[in-house]
C-alpha cells in the first residue's frame, strides 16, 4: 500500500479531530480524573485530603500514575491542566500510530486503512463494562491503550522483545489495561516462533508461582476474603462489575467480537492470508475470553481482587482487534479482486461519513452548553466558588455538597477537583473508588444514607450531620440561614463550624 507522508499526517490530524468530537471534546477535570487529579495533588502536597486519602489511595495503590504526574509538575513548573492536555494529545499520537501500524500490517488498500481508521472514532462503551472506546479527557487507561496498539503492531510485524517492554513501561501507568494486551501479545509471540513456547511457558509458570506465595506469604497486601452484603451491595450499583448478571443482549453483544474476530480469521486463512503472528494474535484474544469465563466464579463468589480487575474490559482489545479483521473481510479483501469492488469503497465511504457526521453532532449539537474544548476548570458561579474553598480555607477543611454535584446541571466539577478539599460524598466516583477496600465501602454506604434528601434537608439537620461528622463548609446553590463566608453568584459556602 503506498501512502505517502503528507497523507499520514493529514490522517493524523484528521483522526485526532473526529475522535475528540465523538468523544464530546476535551475537557479537564471530567469523570474519572475526580480520582486522578487529587491523587496528584496529594503527592504534591501531603496535607491535602487528610481524611479521603485512605479510600483514594486504596485504588491508588495499584498505579504509579500520581506519583509520575506530581514529578512532571514539580520539575517543569507547569500547571496541571497544561500537562494533562499534553497526556491527552500523546493519547490520540499513540491511538492513532498504534491503529495505523497495525492496519499497514494487515491491509492492503487505503480505502480499508481510511476505514480502519474511522471505525476506531466511532466511541462507545464496551457493554455493561467500565470502558470506553475513547474518552473526551486525559485517561492513563486511554495511553496504555494506544502503547497495546502499538505492541499488537509489532507482532503483526515479527518483533519478539520491543512489544513486551512496551506493555511492560505502560504497566506503571495502567497495570491491568497493560495485562490485556499482555496476556494477548504473549500468547501470539510463544505461538507464531516455536523457539519461544517453552521459554514463554516457564516464564509464565514461574510468574504465577511467584505470584501465589506472594500472596500466601502476605509480601502483596490483597484482600482474598469475599465481600461482605454491604461492600457487594454497594459496588453492584455499578453495572459492571458483576458480569454474572448481564442480561442475554449484553452477553450477546459482546460475544459479537470474538466471533466476528474468528469467522473472519478462518475466512483469511481460507485464502491463504493469514500469517502466524496474525495466527497467534486471534489465539491470544480467545486465551483473553477464556480467562474472563474463568474468573466468573470468582467474582459470583465477590473475591475483591477479581472484582477490582474488572475481567470484562477482556472483551474491548479483542472488539479492536476483531474490527480490524472485520474491515479487512468488508473492503479489503473484495478490493483486492479482479475488478475492484465499488461496494468496498462504498462501505469504507459510509463508515468514514458516518464518524464525521456522528463527530459534529456529538461535538457542537447534542450538548450545546457545554463547551467542546475546555483546557482548565471553567468559571461558572459553582467552579468559582470551589475557587475561593481552594484559595481561602486550611488544607483539612472538609465540605458537604450535593453527593451528584460533579454532575448536576449548575455544578459540574468534582470538589475535590476545585476545590482541593475532603468531601463529605461525591457518590458516583466514591462508589467506584469503594470498590478498592472494605473499610471505604462502608464509609461510603454510611455517607450515602447520612446525606439522602440533602437537598431538602433543613438548617437544623445540616447542624446535627455537620457535628456529627465533623464538616466545616457546605457549599450549595441554596439560600440558608447559616453563616455565609462567601457567595459566587447563585452558589454560597456557608460556615457549617460554630
Amino acid at each position: 500500500m503506498r501512502v505517502s507522508t503528507p497523507q499520514l499526517w493529514l490522517g493524523g490530524v484528521a483522526f485526532a479531530l473526529v475522535a475528540t468530537l465523538n468523544a464530546g471534546g476535551y475537557r479537564y477535570g471530567a469523570s474519572d480524573q475526580a480520582f486522578y487529579i487529587p491523587a496528584i495533588l496529594h503527592q504534591l502536597d501531603p496535607a491535602l485530603f487528610p481524611r479521603d486519602w485512605a479510600m483514594l489511595g486504596a485504588q491508588g495503590r495499584f498505579f504509579f500514575v500520581d506519583e509520575i504526574g506530581a514529578a512532571l509538575v514539580g520539575v517543569s513548573g507547569l500547571a496541571l491542566p497544561v500537562w494533562f492536555a499534553i497526556a491527552q494529545a500523546a493519547t490520540l499520537v499513540a491511538l492513532y500510530a498504534g491503529a495505523l501500524a497495525m492496519g499497514r500490517a494487515m491491509l492492503t488498500t487505503p480505502w480499508a486503512l481510511a476505514a480502519w481508521i474511522a471505525a476506531l472514532t466511532l466511541r462507545h462503551r464496551i457493554a455493561k463494562t467500565g470502558a470506553n472506546t475513547l474518552e473526551g479527557y486525559f485517561h492513563p487507561r486511554m495511553l496504555v491503550f494506544g502503547l497495546g496498539l502499538l505492541a499488537v503492531a509489532d507482532v503483526l510485524r515479527g518483533r519478539r522483545v520491543r512489544p513486551i517492554a512496551i506493555l511492560l513501561a505502560g504497566a506503571a501507568l495502567h497495570p491491568t489495561t497493560a495485562a490485556l494486551f499482555l496476556v494477548i501479545v504473549g500468547v501470539a509471540v510463544a505461538l507464531s516462533d516455536t523457539r519461544l513456547r517453552r521459554p514463554a511457558l516457564l516464564a509464565a509458570g514461574a510468574a504465577a508461582l511467584v505470584a501465589v506465595a506472594a500472596l500466601a506469604a502476605g509480601v502483596v497486601p490483597i484482600d482474598l476474603t469475599p465481600m461482605d452484603p454491604t461492600w457487594r451491595a454497594l459496588v453492584a450499583t455499578k453495572d459492571y462489575t458483576f458480569p454474572t448478571t448481564w442480561s442475554l443482549s449484553t452477553w450477546l453483544t459482546n460475544l459479537a467480537g470474538p466471533i466476528v474476530l474468528a469467522a473472519t480469521a478462518w475466512t483469511r486463512h481460507r485464502d491463504g492470508r493469514l500469517t502466524a503472528p496474525e495466527t497467534g494474535l486471534v489465539a491470544g484474544c480467545l486465551v483473553l475470553v477464556a480467562g474472563f469465563f474463568a474468573s466468573l466464579p470468582l467474582i459470583s463468589a465477590g473475591v475483591p481482587i477479581v472484582v477490582q480487575l474488572q475481567t470484562s474490559r477482556a472483551f474491548w482489545p479483542v472488539e479492536i482487534v476483531a474490527t480490524l479483521f472485520l474491515v479487512w473481510w468488508l473492503v479489503d479483501r473484495p478490493a483486492r479482486a479482479a475488478a475492484p469492488s465499488m461496494a468496498a469503497r462504498a462501505v469504507a465511504a459510509l463508515v468514514i461519513g458516518v464518524s464525521l457526521a456522528r463527530g459534529i453532532y456529538v461535538g457542537f449539537i447534542e450538548s450545546p452548553d457545554r463547551p467542546t474544548l475546555a483546557f482548565d476548570l471553567g468559571r461558572s458561579d459553582w467552579d468559582d466558588a470551589l475557587g475561593w474553598i481552594r484559595a481561602s480555607s486550611p488544607a483539612d477543611a472538609y465540605v458537604l455538597a450535593d453527593p451528584g454535584h460533579a454532575w448536576k446541571p449548575g455544578m459540574g466539577t468534582a470538589v475535590r477537583i476545585g476545590a482541593a478539599r475532603d468531601v463529605f460524598l461525591e457518590e458516583t466516583k466514591d462508589v467506584a473508588m469503594a470498590m478498592y477496600s472494605r473499610d471505604a465501602a462502608h464509609r461510603v454506604a454510611a455517607r450515602i444514607e447520612a446525606a439522602q434528601g440533602l437537598d431538602t434537608m433543613s438548617e437544623a439537620d445540616i447542624r446535627a450531620l455537620a457535628a456529627r461528622e465533623g464538616l466545616t463548609l457546605f457549599v450549595t446553590p441554596r439560600t440558608l440561614e447559616l453563616p455565609l463566608l462567601h457567595r459566587a453568584g447563585t452558589v454560597a459556602v456557608y460556615r457549617l463550624t460554630p
